[in-house]
């Protein structure tokens, strides 16, 4: 039949490698092809004029050698013929040396086993960054996702170690930010330096330099905008020096005063700011990167800003922001790694990547009215008054807040504690026992 030509070589083909060197005979052949259909994708009129323009060649292949296809039961040998033409066929003798395994022999149950990567435990980058405050550089393009780690890490700081006195330097002065640090700073100091000039801009940050310095006790500065600053000190003759000398003095001196220094910037050529060599290492390093902005990442391989082991490709650094559905990457120097950035509490109410207000919050006016609604309302659940009560204690560790606050006759205290340590595991405030905690333990 026209058209079945290839499926004939290519059964023939397949039989002839299994039976080493012999053919099935015609008969078996017509049973074949009486099963095969033709693709109606092949032109089998082409194929055929092919096929008759071609001339015959005696290429002086050997006469072929016919066999029987092995029946149904198991074990059974194939049966040769030889032909002594093409219309000619020998008797048929038993071949004992080849034996094939029968199409109805038992089927094999085969045990699949795919093998799935095990999710790893995502790394408590705030919690690490609020057990000891050091000192920080930041870097990140804009919507990397500072403004909420910064905000989640000095939230933490606060409730881990109360006593510190945060003094925020917003140079960029975007009011939708305003709920980060609400409540998280002791003194936030805000202007529009962009619309600024020069000497303005070096004169308002000068001050809230000196402000701080008044400040007695353990205490953190963090200048965000570090890039801006020092181009408008640059910009002013003769204070690029005073902008360096204080950035040194507070990360070279401040620690055995209890002074701790963060400097956010969005590039990581820092050299202008005096932040290079020697001075770098005193500053731990946390580098976010979005998927959307890969040439800043390949700007900060080309710096010092990453070691050289950690300097991974920017498909890499992509794969492992696509781990979460945060989608960011972070490089954290405290323990030289990256990670993918977890899922943590906006609380500036605006959503960055969506330009939105998170839960539809047309203004700031209505999502602090919202605030100061849920505030007035109490807790519905256990859990939740359970929280209410941990977050306006005085007291220094869980056992102490057991044994003073709560009234529980005939509960195991151990059962107690327990019960508050699983709650307070997703909890904002759950950093707040854990230096006491750690003490204890």
């Amino acid at each position: 039949e026209p058209g079945k030509r290839f499926y004939a070589y290519r059964w023939l083909l397949d039989w002839f490698i299994q039976l080493r060197g012999q053919f099935p005979t015609r008969e078996q052949l017509s049973g074949h092809l009486a099963q095969v259909t033709i693709d109606p994708q092949v032109n089998y009129q082409q194929v055929t004029v092919i096929q008759e323009a071609i001339q015959p060649q005696n290429l002086g292949i050997p006469q072929a050698r016919f066999a029987q296809l092995p029946n149904h039961a198991v074990g059974a040998t194939f049966e040769e013929e030889t032909g002594q033409s093409a219309g000619s066929y020998g008797e048929i003798s038993p071949m004992p040396s080849a034996k094939v395994q029968s199409a109805s022999s038992s089927p094999v149950n085969t045990d699949i086993s795919t093998y799935t990567t095990k999710p790893q435990a995502q790394y408590d980058l705030i919690g690490h960054i609020a057990k000891k405050v050091t000192n920080m550089l930041w870097v990140g393009v804009p919507g990397s996702g500072k403004g909420i780690t910064i905000s989640n890490a000095i939230d933490a700081i606060k409730r881990l170690h109360p006593g510190i006195h945060i003094f925020y330097i917003d140079p960029k002065g975007d009011e939708k930010e305003t709920g980060y640090f609400l409540g998280r700073v002791d003194t936030f100091k805000r202007a529009k330096i962009l619309e600024m000039s020069p000497v303005e801009a070096v004169k308002w940050v000068k001050e809230c330099f000196t402000e701080f310095q008044k400040i007695s006790g353990p205490k953190l500065i963090i200048l965000d905008e570090g890039t801006a600053v020092c181009s408008k000190f640059k910009n002013t003759k003769g204070e690029i020096g005073c902008l360096k000398d204080k950035i040194i003095s507070y990360c070279s001196c401040g620690d055995s005063s209890g002074w701790h220094f963060w400097i956010v910037v969005q590039n990581p050529h820092t050299d202008d700011l005096g932040i290079s060599g020697g001075l770098r290492s005193q500053l731990t390093s946390v580098a976010l990167v979005s998927p959307d902005n890969v040439p800043a990442y390949n700007a900060m391989i080309a710096t010092q800003l990453i070691p050289s082991d950690r300097k991974i490709t920017s498909t890499q650094v992509m794969e492992i922001a696509a781990q979460l559905p945060v989608g960011r990457a972070v490089y954290y120097g405290g323990i030289n790694q990256w990670f993918p950035m977890p899922q943590l509490k906006n609380f500036s109410g605006y959503d960055r990547d969506t330009k939105q207000f998170v839960n539809s919050a047309p203004s700031e006016q209505h999502s602090s009215s919202t605030e100061a609604n849920s505030s007035v309302d109490a807790p519905k659940t256990q859990a939740q008054q359970m929280l209410a009560l941990l977050e306006k204690t005085k007291a220094n560790s869980i056992d102490e807040f057991i044994q003073t606050e709560l009234k529980l006759d005939g509960v195991p205290p151990d059962l107690i504690r327990l019960g508050i340590e699983r709650l307070l595991q997703d909890s904002p405030i759950k950093y707040k026992f854990d230096g006491a905690n750690s003490n204890q333990n």
